[in-house]
Parts: C-alpha cells; structure tokens; sequence
C-alpha cells in the first residue's frame, strides 16, 4: 500500500483521527508559545512587565519598627559570633569520639570571603598543626606525613586476575 493512501480520510479510525487532532493542535499551541517567547511579544500585556512602583512606600510606624526589629537581628547576631561557650561539634556526631588536640590559643574568627560567603578562619592553626605533628598518638594517615614516614599503601587494582584468597574456595 503506498505511503500516500494512509493520509485519505478512510483510513484512520476515530480514535486515530482524534489523537491527530488533539496532536496537531498541541503542536500548534506550543509553536504559539515559542514564538511568544522568542519575541517578547508578552511583555506587552501590563502585568508582565518590571514592578516599578509598590502598593504602598508605609509609613513612619512601619520604618520605624523595621529599624528596631534589624538592630535587634543585628546585636544577635553580634552576640551569636562572639560566643565561644558554644561546644564544638563533628557534624551530627556530636563532640569527636577520637579526642581534641588543638592549641589553646587558636581562636575562630568569621570572615567575608569573595567567593564562598562568610567563612570561619581559624587563628593559630599553624600551632595546632605542629602540635598534632609532634604527638605520639594522633592519627598520621595524611598522605605528607605517609611520603614523610616513607611509607606507602599498596596499588589499587580492581578485579585483579591473580589475586590470592585467604581462605579455600568452594
């Protein structure tokens, strides 16, 4: 049967005729929408464009009560980054289960970063670094203190072809 003879109006079944109704207009409304879009044309209408004026500006009360309520978020603030009576945690863990070593005069201090925010800068850290450097029993495992110790893990290899087992195999 050739190509051309499925598009006679004999052909199709309604269903088949109501699907390609409800396809091309589908397509036609969507083809509305990009063209809409792509020329800005809804910009037009008077609810779509910039807000340049609000309901209202308020009043004194209102400013006033504004002013009050940012120089209390203000001072807490203050008080919240000045407090250092505040535990400190590892994460949802709670306080470190493998113990503190830190040296008592390293103090933290909150900083704008260009980049990343507000981030906290720890003063003095270089002094807890030498301190955890010359302790006999805090963890060593990064990789400067393993190439300092002149050790190394072994290779990676996954799914090795000749890998010895332990145990006996069934």
């Amino acid at each position: 049967m050739p190509f051309t003879s499925y598009f006679s109006a004999g052909e199709w079944s309604s269903e088949a005729s109501t699907a390609i109704s409800v396809d091309i207009v589908m397509v036609v409304v969507i083809g509305c929408c990009l063209l809409a879009w792509c020329s800005d044309i809804y910009r037009l209408c008077p609810g779509w464009g910039a807000v340049r004026r609000f309901d209202s500006d308020g009043n004194e009360d209102q400013r006033a009560r504004e002013t009050l309520l940012q120089k209390e978020y203000d001072r807490r603030e203050a008080a919240a980054v000045e407090s250092t009576a505040a535990p400190k945690l590892y994460g949802s863990l709670g306080a470190p289960t493998w113990g503190i070593l830190e040296s008592p005069d390293q103090q933290e201090s909150i900083v704008d970063h260009p980049v990343y925010g507000q981030v906290k800068v720890r003063d003095g850290f270089e002094a807890t670094q030498q301190l955890r450097r010359d302790s006999t029993w805090w963890a060593k495992d990064e990789r400067y203190f393993m190439e300092e110790a002149k050790l190394r893990r072994g290779e990676l290899v996954v799914n090795e072809r000749f890998a010895k087992l332990a145990g006996s195999s069934i």
